[in-house]
């Protein structure tokens, strides 16, 4: 039994035009996520019968596929068509205090996704021993994770991502991503994750 399925979007896939096409949301979503899915299920089923000097590289592999799938899952839900703006309420205020200001979020961001070497992310994320939002670049999916951090936003820049739209211009790629990034959705997971800190206390 598959232990990971794809989930659908939260959209149609032309919903984010025309920052990002029906062509490359379908082929991102349908083809890309699918096979991180199907990779880490695989990799899965391997692993039960592995003999000792296979497991590393499965695990490796299930790690890959694994982080995909999460990363490609918080994606889909970190943008909208009504996306873009500002975070307000106690995100906009913990932007604030970690950041200064949302202008140098955001510059810090966008540098954060347009300098990723290879393959990687951008990543707004809570980071629990600080108490304060850092902004991650991920190599790949997993690599330089940031451990026991939360995942507010995040952006893709492999090249799958944007490609097909916007070549190899990272540049426009981060300001298109911007123009549909859903603060309400990271909003939410912000307040989930406050609410865990509160009843740890």
């Amino acid at each position: 039994m598959d232990v990971y399925t794809l989930p659908d979007l939260p959209y149609a896939a032309d919903a984010l035009q025309p920052h990002i096409s029906a062509q490359l949301m379908s082929l991102h979503h349908d083809k890309h996520h699918a096979a991180y899915v199907k990779g880490a299920n695989k990799a899965l089923e391997t692993l039960a019968d592995a003999k000792p000097d296979q497991v590393a590289g499965l695990e490796r592999n299930l790690a890959f596929n694994v982080s995909g799938h999460v990363l490609h899952s918080l994606l889909w839900t970190s943008m909208s068509p009504d996306g873009g703006g500002k975070p307000d309420g106690d995100l906009g205020d913990a932007v604030d205090e970690s950041f200064g200001s949302f202008d140098a979020f955001r510059a810090r961001f966008v540098a954060t996704m347009t300098t990723v070497q290879g393959s990687g992310w951008a990543i707004l994320t809570w980071e629990p021993l600080a108490q304060r939002l850092l902004v991650a670049q991920l190599r790949d999916h997993q690599s330089n994770t940031l451990v026991g951090s939360t995942p507010i936003l995040v952006a893709d820049a492999w090249e799958h991502a944007y490609y097909l739209d916007y070549h190899n211009d990272k540049d426009a790629w981060a300001e298109a991503f911007c123009n549909v990034a859903d603060w309400r959705s990271a909003q939410r997971r912000f307040d989930e994750r406050m609410v865990a800190v509160a009843h740890r206390a």
